[in-house]
């Protein structure tokens, strides 16, 4: 017995040393940190059907920027006087200060009142339809006049676990989850790719969704371009808190009991 206490003692308490921080950091792994990682590394073409778009229509307390050109310079500028700056409370690009939009406010009641024509209804109506009405209204008192319409508030915010969260003018009206998150500075190393969310305004409620920007699938939903006042929000994923203080010196704790209490039992199995 003694022999064999010998033989055990200076060998067993390292190997249980060994085994328990080999089983603790074996979850510990890395893995790849990227959107659509179903596609592999290999491929040098895949093709992935996109989702279908249809233009956003005018709502309510939306802003439009209508530029109207025609051949008299002077009534270029009473055309254009409609398009008031209107602090929008968002920021372009990656800039702090708040942007000033300039355009028209929709009313409550769905109305725009222009120089010249007067009250024109535009609530429901896609940016192309809103300039076909107004061309052709501007058309009885001026030739061949041209007309230009955009929103100036095509804003979505991005918060969460983005390098820049905050809310963004976009220049377009065909911005995709990807575009706005290129707008935020990209996620952060700890975003979940795999379950971001999408909150939007619906007909006086709010749709909520989420995407897998780990699948290419992504690419084939609905919810893949955005729409005015989208809200897209990254969560935080579970390394994130492990990666705190907290949570590390919590794990060190835990090494350290168990180390203690593998030494006690080594000790009372090979000195009882």
């Amino acid at each position: 017995m003694k022999i064999l206490k010998s033989f055990i003692s200076p060998l067993l308490v390292p190997f249980l040393v060994i085994v328990f921080l080999s089983v603790f950091f074996a979850s510990c792994r890395t893995e790849r940190i990227a959107i659509l990682k179903d596609i592999p590394d290999s491929t040098t073409v895949k093709y992935v059907p996109l989702a279908s778009f249809t233009s956003p229509v005018v709502k309510t307390d939306d802003i439009l920027n209508i530029v109207v050109q025609t051949l008299d310079p002077q009534a270029n500028s009473i055309l254009n006087q409609g398009n008031l700056p209107v602090n929008s409370g968002a920021v372009t690009g990656n800039s702090s200060n708040q942007t000033v939009v300039s355009g028209y406010l929709i009313s409550k009641t769905g109305f725009i009142h222009m120089p010249y024509v007067g009250n024109v209804y535009v609530k429901g109506l896609t940016t192309e339809q809103v300039r076909d009405t107004v061309t052709s209204k501007i058309s009885f008192y001026f030739k061949d006049p041209v007309v230009n319409v955009r929103f100036a508030n095509f804003k979505v915010t991005v918060l969460g676990e983005v390098r820049n969260p905050s809310t963004f003018i976009v220049p377009n009206e065909k911005p995709s989850i990807i575009d706005a998150l290129g707008l935020a500075g990209d996620l952060t190393i700890y975003g979940r790719r795999e379950n971001v969310m999408i909150i939007r305004d619906n007909d006086g409620q709010k749709e909520i969704t989420r995407l897998n920007l780990d699948s290419s699938k992504s690419i084939s939903s609905p919810y893949f371009y955005l729409r005015p006042n989208d809200v897209v929000y990254v969560e935080a994923s579970a390394s994130k808190v492990e990666s705190t203080d907290a949570y590390r010196n919590r794990n060190f704790a835990i090494i350290a009991a168990g180390l203690s209490l593998l030494t006690v039992i080594t000790a009372r199995l090979l000195f009882k």
